[in-house]
């Protein structure tokens, strides 16, 4: 397990650094602020995708989960501790510019 701070957007809400925390398992990942919470199991889970903005990398995970908002990413300015994190815990990392 590791943890990883950050900033991101749980459907339309959008939550900057350093107000995010990612936890990243064999059994999923969540990500919480101070007020809300959300997580995906593994099987949910169809992709992340890895793309650099212009001020920081961010995280996109495609699921296939009904009770999960669409939209959840997270974002930092230190991507390769997270991408190796998730890596390490079998997820697939792809990289979209």
């Amino acid at each position: 397990m590791s943890e990883h701070r950050g900033g991101g957007q749980f459907g339309k809400v959008q939550n900057s650094w350093p107000f995010v925390t990612l936890t990243i398992d064999e059994g999923g990942i969540s990500m919480k602020t101070m007020l809300q919470e959300v997580g995906l199991r593994r099987g949910s889970i169809q992709a992340i995708i890895l793309q650099k903005h212009f001020l920081n990398h961010r995280f996109i995970f495609k699921h296939n989960d009904p009770a999960v908002k669409e939209r959840i990413e997270f974002w930092t300015f230190s991507p390769d501790p997270v991408a190796n994190a998730l890596r390490s815990q079998g997820y697939p990392v792809l990289q979209n510019g």
